[in-house]
């Protein structure tokens, strides 16, 4: 899917964008708007029909028509909700990337195939191929990528760099939220998975006779870590379907016995456990930087689009969208 595409760009590479272009919400209220004639207009042209103007230039219905398709949404099965919210983003949208080419900032076309080239290479697939196939116009679709890329140098210069998080900071988050670092009783186990319960029972007697448990796995499991020699990591009990609650059952270094899934017959081997406890502020020093973080971006974001938004001139005319 297309949208496959634009959600791991914004989320990928501008975190604090999905603010601007799903959170924000303009002030302006259904009781400002003009009330509709009587009269029904006469059917106008979507290219000619404005839904919006960002200091003076136009946004037009066709134009916001296209940038929904382009979204992943098709303007007949979404209600006006959903059309006013999204038009509300695509005007923080558009007040960002006025600012941006104010403020001379540049995107150069190497950047730009640099970024294409990249989600080439993610997704194993030529881009145009898959825009192709849903409808989407190339260029068009490239010159978002400009925006978004505008957007990005824009918000790393007013926001992103005045962020900081210090040491002390996350040691006074660790010691008021201790509660939410108890960590449940957590089992690592390896697994092999293979679609007939005959061929489990031939895995199984290979291990009984002292077969490498991880070298078996590469060679005979059809799970997607059997690359890694089955390994699953670590899990607590619940985050793995029901048929894995045998694991928590064996000693570490035994084999379980086969145990059938809707997903084929699986032989675990339990590798280590840990018991329940806190983790350490090391071991989760990265994850409450990277919160604090966030946090902060979502504040210094938000001042810093309030404080846009009230030197741009801009309407709004929600009725078009009807």
């Amino acid at each position: 899917m297309y949208t496959s595409y634009t959600t791991r760009l914004i989320k990928a590479t501008a975190p604090v964008l999905i603010a601007a272009l799903g959170l924000f919400i303009f002030s302006c209220t259904k009781k400002e708007e003009a009330k509709p004639p009587v009269t029904a207009p006469s059917p106008v042209s979507p290219d000619a029909r404005v839904v919006a103007t960002i200091n003076g230039d136009p946004i037009t219905l066709g134009e916001f028509q296209e940038r929904l398709a382009r979204a992943g949404l098709n303007s007949d099965a979404v209600g006006l909700d959903v059309k006013e919210e999204f038009l509300n983003s695509l005007i923080s949208r558009e007040m960002m990337v006025h600012e941006a080419q104010r403020r001379r900032i540049k995107v150069s076309l190497a950047e730009i195939n640099q970024r294409i080239e990249t989600f080439r290479h993610e997704e194993g697939k030529d881009v145009k191929d898959v825009l192709a196939s849903e409808g989407i116009d190339f260029e068009k679709w490239k010159n978002d990528i400009w925006e978004d890329m505008m957007i990005e140098k824009l918000l790393a210069l007013d926001v992103n760099r005045h962020i900081s998080v210090s040491p002390a900071e996350i040691r006074q988050y660790y010691q008021a939220n201790s509660q939410k670092f108890e960590r449940p009783e957590q089992v690592r186990a390896r697994q092999i998975v293979v679609q007939s319960e005959s061929e489990a029972k031939k895995v199984l007697d290979l291990l009984k006779n002292h077969a490498d448990f991880a070298t078996v796995a590469r060679e005979k499991s059809t799970a997607p870590e059997a690359e890694r020699g089955g390994d699953l990591g670590y899990f607590a009990r619940g985050e793995m379907p029901a048929d894995f609650n045998v694991i928590f059952g064996l000693k570490r270094g035994e084999i379980s016995g086969i145990v059938k899934s809707p997903y084929g017959f699986h032989i675990f081997k339990l590798e280590d456990r840990r018991p329940a406890g806190k983790k350490g502020l090391n071991e989760v020093s990265k994850e409450i930087e990277e919160k604090l973080r966030r946090d902060k971006q979502d504040r210094k974001f938000t001042q810093w689009l309030k404080e846009l938004r009230s030197r741009t001139k801009f309407e709004v005319n929600y009725q078009a969208l009807e």
